[in-house]
């Protein structure tokens, strides 16, 4: 079974925006590992921190705010997202949902006793980016069904090849394969099959960082971290093709090769995909304080290169009308490659009055600068290519956030945020909004406890399978609720 072949061709077949039927690198890889959205701590998920410090995860938008903390404190946050997809496909809609809770930060910030100025350091771990995506599509397809896609691989494909073992496919001649759904007299004849789709992404990544801020002038600070990202992706699909009219009521499968044939009741096909991602990066950041009121910040992060390490596998069994059924047959591939994650430039101020602050941010980010790498020097056109569809079909964007908090008294804090981020794919509108509140309270002296929801929610397209002639696709309407609650302990 060749895996070289089953890349190239899906590298050639499947270059949009969207998840792929199964696992091969595309564009969609390179913004899928470079998107990110305000997840840093419970305070810093509604109020952006570029030029004021909010929590333990400002240091991601401006390692220089940390220099404004006037005590040392620990801080912990948990993350839970909640996501909720409504599918259309083939006309019709379904609605499937999936959470995760884990760690959002936990770490140290030190403010080193000086005569003058600030100096503050600190360390610990803060989450960047989640892969939460869960996604239920069915219909009736009467013109094409997903063994029109394994039928048009390479035959010396691991994919066509298990195809061909579950009798999901057959053999035309020598060159050329099937579906088993449009075997017979005439290969066109294809009454229609049942599909149901359950689709999970999952994973996030997180940084382990380290960080230090000062005083460097009067009213001027500075700051820069460095950090560990480390994460998981995790991919799941299972894809049911089934016989629910009985079209295929025919006797042309002898699957027990003792001349008992049968025909076709299901395929079940389960895609599965694991990637473990690591990479360093850097940040620089400067606040200026021209006044006691206001702030102005700016900061940048170089870009990173993301190392993937990916395992993936499809796994097709077939059910005939007898009730037997094929032993699953699967064609497993592992593959490494990089991620050129572009840098990130953002600016901001704050205002400050009394009990009332406000702040606001841009961030942009060149995604068109985005690129793989597979560092194999037989897979260099493959790898032109997408950085070419990264290019042309990516635009670059500008990031906004804003974000409004009261100080009741020394014990509560009230906020509300608002973030709109532009789709950074063309000729898909894959913008966000996010809408934001929370609230400080402090539990003793010197303990606080953080909360933080925000509710997001955008459009997306899905791309189910591609064939030669054909591509199939489901249109989603996405929601998102994030919360995140935390402590911070003075020390």
């Amino acid at each position: 079974m060749s895996k070289k072949s089953y890349f190239a061709f899906i590298l050639l077949s499947v270059l949009t925006i969207t998840t792929s039927t199964i696992k091969a690198q595309s564009a969609d890889d390179v913004l899928r590992y470079s998107l990110e959205y305000p997840s840093y701590d419970a305070i810093s998920l509604v109020k952006p921190a570029v030029s004021s410090p909010t929590g333990f995860g400002a240091f991601q938008e401006n390692p220089a705010v940390m220099a404004l903390y006037k005590k040392s404190y620990f801080s912990f946050d948990l993350s839970s997202r909640f996501l909720d997809e409504t599918g259309t496909y083939l006309g019709n809609r379904s609605n499937y949902s999936d959470n995760q809770t884990g760690v959002g930060d936990i770490g140290i910030l030190y403010k080193v006793p000086t005569s003058r100025g600030s100096l503050v350091i600190g360390g610990g771990y803060s989450q960047t980016t989640d892969f939460n995506r869960a996604l239920s599509a069915s219909g009736y397809n009467s013109q094409s069904t997903i063994t029109d896609f394994y039928s048009s691989l390479p035959r010396n494909d691991g994919v066509n090849t298990a195809a061909y073992d579950a009798f999901a496919i057959e053999d035309v001649n020598a060159d050329s394969s099937v579906s088993i759904l449009r075997y017979g007299a005439n290969y066109s004849a294809y009454p229609g099959i049942n599909q149901d789709i359950q689709l999970t992404e999952r994973g996030a990544m997180g940084e382990y960082s380290a960080f230090m801020a000062t005083e460097l002038l009067k009213n001027f600070t500075v700051g820069a971290s460095i950090g560990y990202l480390n994460g998981s992706y995790a991919y799941r699909r299972d894809f049911l093709e089934s016989d629910r009219r009985n079209n295929f009521n025919g006797q042309i499968i002898d699957p027990i090769g003792d001349s008992t044939y049968t025909d076709i009741n299901n395929i079940l096909s389960h895609d599965k995909i694991n990637a473990d991602i690591q990479a360093f990066s850097a940040r620089l950041g400067f606040v200026y304080n021209p006044s006691k009121e206001f702030n102005f910040g700016m900061s940048y992060e170089f870009p990173s290169s993301l190392h993937i390490d990916e395992n993936y596998n499809t796994v097709i069994t077939t059910t005939f009308d007898n009730g037997t059924q094929t032993q699953p047959q699967d064609a497993p591939g592992k593959f490494s490659y990089k991620i050129i994650r572009p840098q990130r430039l953002k600016a901001g101020f704050s205002a400050g009055f009394e009990n009332l602050s406000l702040s606001a941010s841009a961030e942009f980010v060149p995604y068109t600068q985005g690129k793989i790498d597979y560092n194999q020097i037989q897979y260099t056109s493959q790898e032109d290519e997408i950085n070419a569809n990264v290019r042309s079909s990516l635009q670059d964007v500008i990031n906004l956030r804003a974000g409004i908090e009261y100080k009741l008294n020394e014990q509560f804090t009230p906020r509300l945020g608002y973030a709109y981020f532009p789709s950074p794919q063309k000729g898909l509108d894959r913008s966000r909004n996010f809408l934001s509140g929370g609230f400080s309270a402090e539990l003793t002296k010197g303990l606080m406890f953080d909360f933080g929801l925000q509710y997001s929610f955008w459009k997306d397209r899905n791309t189910m399978y591609n064939t030669p002639v054909t591509s199939e696709s489901v249109r989603e309407n996405v929601t998102r609720i994030h919360v995140m609650t935390g402590i911070r302990m003075q020390l």
